[in-house]
């Protein structure tokens, strides 16, 4: 009987550790916002291309890559202030079912990040 309960013990505590591992790691997360290098445009791998031609266009790809990466982040960032300030041109009451029809409409596992009323 006490063979039993150490293993449980044991697998319980492997269990909980193997779930720390696998964790998500949010700075893993800011990594894969880099540009994927390694794929050639659609039908690039039909024109018989060497590597040094691979290789150039990688390199292209890389550069416009991080810039249109960091386009995609200011747009997001000029959306969420427009939607704030656009927020702030509604009336308490007007926020409060604003927000309700936006919990109607949302999936039932997702939160809405709209600022509640104060």
């Amino acid at each position: 009987m006490k063979r039993a309960c150490t293993l449980i013990g044991v697998v319980a505590i492997v269990f909980v550790a193997s779930g720390l591992l696998f964790g998500d790691d949010k700075d893993a997360k800011k990594d894969l916002k880099t540009v994927k290098q390694g794929s050639l445009p659609a039908n690039y791998s039909k024109l018989g291309l060497n590597d040094e031609q691979k290789k150039k266009i990688k390199d292209i790809q890389g550069e416009y890559g991080s810039k249109i990466q960091e386009l995609q982040d200011q747009i997001r960032e000029l959306r969420k202030k427009e939607r704030l300030a656009v927020e702030e041109v509604l009336t308490d009451t007007q926020k409060a079912r604003l927000r309700e029809l936006l919990l109607e409409k949302a999936p039932p596992d997702r939160e809405i990040r709209s600022n509640p009323p104060k």
